[in-house]
């Protein structure tokens, strides 16, 4: 695995990073300057665009700005931007601009702004802002779906019914029909039916989304009340309605999950996976079976085997090793090569947060050929498991071989002739 500073400057604090790549093969990455984790006392949203796979990247360029002058005058604060790349070779960029002054303001209704920017040249300039009269909901995703349908998931976050047991979040989900024109919505994610481990309250949150094959929707969220896992639920309709949640294996999933599919089919995972007060860069990877299984009465699986027959892997890409440490909010895409590049902010030995990137290839997560997370291992007790091993791996290779990859989907962001057809 290859680091490699994407921006550093240590009198600002860069945070919250997401990328995607233009159809031109320019990766483009988003985040926000300001001089602390919130949006204070000033707050940009910037671009930086590499054109040799991310080894080396260009000037900041920036999108849009609050002022410190704006932000003491109650004019506004940019949060979390997020990038994804369209069909037709347009780039949509979304970010929360947040009118709350303090948090009780932020449990009030409407307290945000979602607003779209579109780059028609790869990330070279951008029109906007776009209302979308989204102002529920803060932290958006966005994604294209191959119809050319867009989905927005935003976290809602109110007082709830239930004072002195903190504030309530909920994953709500917009969609767009038409380009981003007008947007349906909101549809909220239902909580799981059974109670938290710890009599907390569910907190989904954060969601991002995966489309599978047959147009069936996933989406991945964080969950701030039990605070043990991510979770997932499943849209069969192109977003209008969703499944009761389901618990994924991802631990300790307390920040935005970054979500797509790989050239293979497999789902991959980006997130901040939090412990005591320390934050990583969490990698997890799924078979497209794995992700549906157990979601709206599709191959029900009881919990108590869960883990040791899941076709999935879990790896960490980077620790936070700075005494303040604040990571893990993260963005990826897959390279022809079939190497993801992953763009995270991270404190580390740095006086405030920068944007690191990571070069990740598959044989730094897992020993074995793309397409496959193997569940049901060969084993005898004379050994005779290895050569078998070595067999298995040897057929999914050949089949790697054999694929044709550069029609599919590449990371995340879908190129035009990703869009399936009417």
């Amino acid at each position: 695995m290859q680091k490699i500073t994407v921006t550093r400057n240590d009198n600002l604090y860069e945070a919250f990073a997401d990328i995607a790549q233009a159809a031109d093969g320019t990766l483009v990455c988003t985040y926000r300057e300001s001089m602390c984790h919130s949006y204070r006392p000033f707050s940009r949203i910037v671009i930086r665009r590499s054109f040799d796979r991310g080894r080396s990247w260009g000037p900041r360029q920036v999108v849009c700005e609050c002022s410190r002058e704006d932000t003491e005058a109650g004019r506004g604060m940019l949060n979390c931007s997020r990038l994804t790349a369209c069909g037709d070779g347009t780039l949509l960029l979304i970010v929360d601009a947040i009118d709350a002054i303090t948090f009780a303001d932020l449990l009030e209704p409407d307290p945000c702004r979602n607003l779209i920017f579109r780059s028609r040249d790869c990330g070279a300039t951008w029109e906007g802002p776009e209302e979308t009269g989204i102002t529920a909901g803060i932290v958006p995703s966005i994604a294209e779906l191959s119809s050319g349908d867009l989905l927005v998931g935003v976290t809602e976050q109110f007082e709830g019914n239930d004072p002195g047991r903190g504030f309530s979040e909920s994953q709500t989900i917009y969609r767009s029909t038409d380009g981003g024109a007008t947007w349906e919505g909101p549809t909220v994610i239902p909580n799981p039916s059974a109670p938290t481990a710890n009599g907390e309250k569910w907190r989904l949150n954060e969601g991002d989304f995966a489309e599978m094959d047959d147009g069936r929707v996933v989406v991945y969220m964080r969950e701030d009340g039990e605070r043990l896992s991510g979770w997932k639920s499943l849209s069969s309709d192109a977003g209008c309605t969703w499944s009761e949640p389901v618990r994924t294996q991802m631990p300790c999933c307390l920040g935005r999950p970054s979500v797509g599919r790989l050239r293979s089919g497999e789902v991959a995972l980006t997130y901040r996976m939090a412990v005591g007060r320390s934050t990583s860069l969490a990698l997890y990877v799924e078979t497209a079976a794995e992700a549906v299984r157990g979601l709206g009465g599709v191959g029900a699986r009881g919990m108590d085997d869960y883990s040791s027959t899941a076709e999935s892997r879990f790896a960490v890409i980077d620790n936070d090793r700075s005494p303040w440490a604040d990571s893990g909010y993260s963005g990826w895409v897959q390279l022809e090569d079939g190497d993801l590049f992953v763009v995270n902010y991270v404190n580390d030995d740095a006086p405030r947060a920068f944007v690191r990137g990571y070069v990740v290839g598959r044989e730094d997560w897992y020993l074995y050929p793309e397409g496959q997370i193997l569940s049901e291992l060969p084993y005898d007790w004379e050994g005779a498991y290895v050569g078998q091993m070595q067999d298995l791996a040897r057929r999914q290779q050949a089949w790697v071989d054999a694929q044709d990859w550069s029609g599919q989907v590449l990371g995340r962001k879908k190129l035009p002739s990703a869009r399936r057809a009417p």
